[in-house]
């Protein structure tokens, strides 16, 4: 009896140390628990975020039948020269002249002129009734571009509802006053009244805030003024550029957006 309990106290003396063991709690390893507490690190952007694309919204239907709408090739120019529009609404009739809407008094008016060996062009402004308005000669300093002109500040200015069309031209031959073979592009616009809510929106943009919001609303010629205007006063910016490409190409007018862009300026005080 007394072998046999030696023998039991001495295999639990044996057996002790293992459940020791076993109830001591695992130490992680130095690799994982730096594994654990590491900082991760950034991983480099290899492409740039895509930049949502600046977009026109085209008004829907918004001409009449009874305007008129004029183009022409001239001799000084070998091709069409046309006004920077957007297209004609889809579900317009054939003979239905857009509009252009416009919340400005004095817009600007944008022409590409692929060539020309003109040395003038002249701006026309009419309104509905045919009445002449505005009649200005504007020298050209170059032979191709995306050409503009603002109505001068001594002009009394587009009114709210009324519609007016305007008319481009290439002066061909500006010494004996044969405007007969002069190129031509015109278009029609109509000045509405800024909506309370947009205007409150407009008064505390800024002029990169005012694009979208134009081009949202769909007020074409506001919309190249603005942009125009900025990259006139930021020339290194490339985020202008990529939006006037992208403004132009959502209304199909990729094939000009390289064009240079090209503010033209009367001389001399003309007819009003």
């Amino acid at each position: 009896m007394l072998n046999r309990n030696l023998l039991l106290i001495t295999l639990g003396l044996t057996l002790i140390p293992d459940l020791w063991l076993g109830t001591i709690p695992t130490i992680a390893a130095p690799t994982n628990s730096i594994a654990q507490f590491s900082i991760p690190r950034s991983t480099p952007r290899l492409f740039p975020r895509r930049r949502s694309l600046l977009k026109f919204k085209v008004p829907g239907i918004r001409g009449s039948r009874n305007l008129e709408a004029g183009a022409a090739r001239g001799k000084c120019s070998p091709q069409n020269i046309s006004g920077v529009l957007p297209p004609k609404p889809p579900k317009s009739a054939a003979n239905q002249i857009p509009v252009e809407l416009t919340v400005s008094d004095r817009p600007a008016f944008f022409v590409n002129v692929p060539q020309t060996s003109a040395q003038q062009a002249g701006f026309l402004l009419r309104d509905e009734t045919g009445e002449e308005l505005l009649d200005k000669t504007l020298p050209i300093t170059a032979s191709s571009g995306i050409m503009s002109y603002t109505l001068p500040t001594d002009f009394s200015g587009l009114e709210v509802g009324k519609k007016y069309q305007w008319r481009f031209s290439l002066l061909c031959d500006s010494t004996n006053g044969d405007r007969s073979g002069d190129p031509i592009a015109s278009g029609w616009i109509e000045r509405i009244e800024v909506p309370p809510t947009l205007a409150s929106k407009l008064q505390t943009a800024t002029p990169k805030q005012r694009v979208i919001i134009y081009a949202e609303n769909g007020y074409w010629h506001d919309t190249l003024k603005t942009l125009a205007d900025l990259r006139a006063s930021h020339p290194n910016d490339l985020t202008l550029v990529r939006d006037w490409d992208d403004v132009l190409q959502s209304v199909g007018l990729e094939a000009m957006s390289k064009q240079p862009l090209i503010p033209l300026h009367p001389t001399t005080a003309a007819s009003q």
